[in-house]
């Protein structure tokens, strides 16, 4: 599999969750990016765990159908303390894959210590640092991101930091 390294095509990343799913659009050029948007999609706690799914599902493609990326990255999953919270977690990672292969989009994944890696420079870093290194890199300034985002704004990072090691 090759990765063109000179991608000026949407990508979207993601940092999948159930109850608050972070995403963020941009495009690469060189080393730097342009943004187009990021946020959150957010279920609430009262909707049965297939209705949260299911708003995921068409929150998602609103975001795609939307921006229309050809490339998504999204977080895998490491190692979770609650074993509840990670199989719905897991369930709705299937959901957001079915949804991006729904739409023709080639898929990506990186361990968290891959985009730490990436966006830090160390693979240990913790969430301040992450967050400290992306809106430097993205200049977003103090504005309020929530930490969903910012994990979704280090995902797409991460694939443009790895698309040479991906080429090979």
């Amino acid at each position: 599999m090759v990765v063109n390294s000179k991608i000026s095509v949407p990508i979207l990343g993601i940092d999948p969750g159930y109850d608050r799913l972070g995403w963020a659009i941009g495009v690469p050029h060189g080393n730097s990016w342009t943004t187009l948007e990021y946020g959150c999609i957010e279920t609430p706690k009262t909707m049965t765990l297939f209705d949260r799914y299911q708003l995921l599902q068409q929150e998602l493609t609103e975001v795609i159908k939307l921006y229309q990326p050809k490339i998504a990255v999204v977080e895998s999953l490491f190692f979770f303390k609650n074993q509840k919270t990670a199989l719905k977690v897991s369930e709705a990672r299937g959901v957001i894959l079915s949804t991006c292969f729904t739409h023709g989009i080639k898929l990506y994944e990186f361990t968290p210590l891959q985009i730490k890696q990436a966006v830090t420079g160390y693979g240990r870093a913790d969430k301040k640092s992450i967050e400290k290194m992306v809106r430097l890199q993205l200049n977003l300034g103090s504005k309020k991101v929530l930490d969903d985002a910012i994990d979704a704004l280090a995902v797409m990072m991460t694939f443009q930091a790895q698309r040479k090691l991906l080429a090979l």
